[in-house]
Parts: structure tokens; sequence; C-alpha cells
């Protein structure tokens, strides 16, 4: 079961550095030396996460590891790796860039360098990116 949770609020702009989110676990700030692509919050089997996509590095044989999945309490849950396997240079695989909520879970954008843009979910369980398909 999935939502959006009202109960968690986020405080972050688009161009900011600092992302804050209130609930019931407390106040918690993350600090990031460049802003982050996307924030956004939702509650699956009654469990409140916050996604954080940081900038993509496009530079060839950076890390692609740039999304992370925070409990509401600002602990962390576990860092998303795009799957390697989208196309037959697993080097062109860049990372994420965006996130959207779609039937109340995030839908993660993976960018790569030769074959267009794929989408995919979080396996809540694993921290792995799950049916994956293009996306465009």
């Amino acid at each position: 079961m999935s939502e959006s949770d009202p109960d968690v609020v986020i405080t972050w702009t688009r161009g900011d550095t600092t992302v804050r989110w209130s609930g019931p676990a407390g106040t918690v700030e993350k600090q990031y030396e460049v802003p982050p692509q996307v924030v956004l919050t939702w509650r699956e089997y009654d469990r409140t996460m916050v996604l954080v996509v940081e900038k993509l590095d496009s530079t060839p044989f950076t890390p692609t590891d740039n999304a992370v999945v925070y409990w509401a309490d600002g602990s962390e849950r576990f860092r998303l790796h795009p799957p390697r396997d989208l196309v037959g240079d697993p080097n062109a695989v860049e990372g994420f860039y965006s996130a959207h909520l779609a039937d109340g879970r995030p839908l993660m954008i993976i960018a790569t360098r030769t074959s267009g843009d794929f989408h995919g979910r979080i396996d809540v369980e694993t921290g792995e990116i799950v049916d994956t398909n293009t996306w465009r």
C-alpha cells in the first residue's frame, strides 16, 4: 500500500542546498553541496520515506548512485543504484535525473548516454530499481 504522506511536510525549494522535513518523528535537516534535483515523500506499508535525487553528474565513470531514500526520522534507508543492464555498455548508465509520484509511489527516471532514458520503481524491501522500461 502506498500513498503520499500528509503528516510529513517538506521545506525545500528547487535551487536550495538545504532540505528540511518535519513530522511525527521530529524535524530533519540535510545539507548538500549542490541543490538536489527532486525531493518528495510517500508512505508505503505504513512507513514514511523521503526521497532525495541529488544532482546528476554525467561525467564518464563518476558514481551513478545519486538518489537516497530516508526514513522519516532522517536515517538512511538505502542509496539507490540504477540498473547497469539497461543498455549494452554498463558505463553508459549515468544515474537518476528525476522522480515523480505516480500512483502514490516514486517513478525514478534514469539517464543513459547512448540509449535514451528509462524509468523504474523502487523495491522498498531491497532498494533495487525494478519494472524498468523506456521513458519517452
